[in-house]
């Protein structure tokens, strides 16, 4: 988890998850525009905040990100066989 992503978050939002996930959301429609004007860069920003925005919400919810990566996709892929 990006220890320094959740302590930026933490600061910015602290326990409103729900301002955190509507920012989210917002950072999610910002990756769809740059796609769809075919802005690599942009993309690639709009991409990292999201995914610091999700390492930010586990962290609320006590969640172990790679760790059930693991677990969940582990379980798909076999039953992809």
């Amino acid at each position: 988890m990006s220890a320094i992503a959740v302590e930026y978050y933490n600061r910015k939002f602290g326990d409103d998850a729900k301002a955190a996930f509507i920012h989210l959301v917002r950072e999610v429609g910002e990756i769809a525009f740059a796609m769809e004007k075919g802005n690599a860069e942009h993309a690639k920003l709009e991409i990292t905040e999201s995914v610091a925005l999700l390492h930010f919400l586990a962290s609320k919810y006590g969640l172990d990100v790679a760790e059930n990566i693991q677990a969940v996709y582990s379980k798909k892929l076999a039953a992809l066989k």
